[in-house]
C-alpha cells in the first residue's frame, strides 16, 4: 500500500467484511464528517453531482503518464466507485425497512429482522469489495509519488480521496452490522444463519419474548440514533442513508472534475 494512501487513512479503520469471514474484523475509527452535517444535493452550484462522466479515451494514442494512469488505474477506479454506489441505491432502501422490523413486536426477534440484517452485510461486503478494487489500483507504480508529473500527482489525491469516502462508508455499514449483531444475540435470537430463527420454538408464549431494550439517549459516533418509535427510526435511518450517500458523492464530484479535463485531453 502506498505510504501516502495509509497515512490519509489512518483515522479510518478498515473493517475487512467478506462474507462469511471468520477473522476479527478492526473497529473504524471516527470517520471524517459529522453525521447531519452534510445537506443533499441541488442547493447550488458548488454541490450539484457531477453528471458528464468521464470521456471514452479506450482508443487514445496518448503515451503521456497522465493518460497511461487515466486509461489504466482512474477509469478502472471509477467504474468501482459507480458499482458501489448502484449497489448502495439497495442499501438506502434496505436501512428504513430493517427499522421498521426492529421496531415491529412481531418481527423484532423473529427471522425477518435476521434475514434483512444478513443483506445489509452483504452490502456492506460489497462496498468493501469494490474500495479494495480502487485501493489495489493505487497501488500501481506509475500513479506513485515517485511519479512528479503534476497531473499524475492530481489523479492520485483525487483517486486516494475517493478510496476514503468509498471505505468510510463501507466501515460505517459493517460497523452498524456488527452492532446489530451483538443485539440480536443479547436478545437470545439464533442468528447462525440468515434463514434460521428460534422464533417459533422460544416465542410462541409471548411472555417468553425477550423485553425490548430502552430507547437510545445518545447513538455511537456516525451511528443512526434509535429512539423505539417507529416512524422516528425510519426517518433517522433514511438521513443516515443520506448522509453516507451525500459524503461519497461529494468526493466523486471533486474526483471527476479533476479527471474529467484530463481524460478529455487524452481521448481522441
Amino acid at each position: 500500500m502506498l505510504k501516502a494512501v495509509a497515512s490519509f487513512v489512518a483515522a479510518v479503520a478498515i473493517a475487512l467484511v467478506a462474507a462469511g469471514a471468520g477473522a476479527q474484523t478492526p473497529k473504524p475509527a471516527a470517520t471524517p464528517f459529522a453525521i447531519g452535517t452534510l445537506q443533499p444535493f441541488g442547493s447550488s452550484a458548488n454541490t450539484t453531482p457531477f453528471s458528464q462522466g468521464l470521456p471514452n479515451i479506450g482508443r487514445t494514442r496518448s503515451v503521456t503518464p497522465a493518460c497511461a494512469a487515466m486509461r489504466d488505474i482512474v477509469v478502472p477506479s471509477f467504474a468501482a466507485a459507480v458499482r458501489a454506489d448502484q449497489r448502495f441505491v439497495e442499501t438506502r432502501k434496505r436501512l428504513p425497512n430493517y427499522a421498521d422490523l426492529v421496531d415491529d413486536p412481531e418481527h423484532s426477534g423473529d427471522v425477518y429482522r435476521i434475514a434483512a440484517l444478513h443483506k445489509l452485510g452483504q452490502d456492506a461486503a460489497n462496498l468493501m469489495e469494490e474500495a479494495q478494487t480502487i485501493s489495489k489500483l493505487l497501488g500501481d507504480p506509475r500513479i506513485s509519488e515517485e511519479v512528479k508529473d503534476p497531473q499524475v500527482a492530481a489523479e492520485r489525491r483525487q483517486l486516494q480521496a475517493l478510496y476514503v469516502a468509498q471505505v468510510t462508508r463501507a466501515n460505517l455499514i459493517n460497523e452498524y452490522v456488527m452492532r446489530e449483531q451483538a443485539a440480536t444475540a443479547k436478545m437470545g435470537i439464533d442468528d447462525n444463519t440468515p434463514f434460521q430463527s428460534r422464533n417459533a420454538a422460544n416465542y410462541a408464549n409471548p411472555v417468553q419474548r425477550p423485553e425490548r431494550p430502552l430507547p437510545q439517549l445518545t447513538a455511537p459516533p456516525n451511528m443512526p440514533l434509535r429512539s423505539g418509535i417507529a416512524l422516528a427510526d425510519k426517518r433517522a435511518m433514511e438521513d443516515w442513508g443520506t448522509t453516507l450517500h451525500t459524503y461519497v458523492r461529494k468526493a466523486e464530484n471533486q474526483a471527476a472534475k479533476t479527471f474529467y479535463p484530463i481524460a478529455k485531453n487524452c481521448s481522441g
